[in-house]
């Protein structure tokens, strides 16, 4: 019974906060030609509740591209135990080369062409 009443918990906070029509996916490696631009992490805050300070404007610059913020939607959290509210997090290669980056904790591994 508890289950349940979590899972709807977290599928209102999720409604409530962000689209869950956009399910954000996370690549553990991508693989573009440069110029190309991909989703590669959902960066979420405290389970069922958007992260804070997003800066919509804010880029980080990488060896190979660069990561930007994009839309809001769900990702799906071992943590949390299902879908969560989150914001895109982009990679735009720029040069060719490999590398791997850090995004919330994670490391994705990027090979541009």
């Amino acid at each position: 019974m508890f289950r349940w009443i979590f899972c709807a918990f977290l599928l209102f906070a999720a409604a409530a906060g962000a689209d869950t029509n956009n399910r954000i996916p996370f690549h553990k490696s991508v693989d573009l030609q440069v110029g190309q631009s991909m989703i590669v992490h959902g960066y979420r805050g405290e389970c069922g509740k958007r992260p804070a300070k997003v800066d919509k404007n804010r880029t980080r610059d990488t060896k190979l591209g660069v990561l930007s913020i994009g839309k809001w939607g769900v990702t799906k959290s071992r943590r949390c135990g299902g879908w969560t509210p989150a914001v895109e997090i982009i990679f735009t290669a720029r040069r060719k080369g490999r590398e791997t980056i850090e995004v919330a904790g994670e490391n994705i591994k990027v090979r541009v062409r």
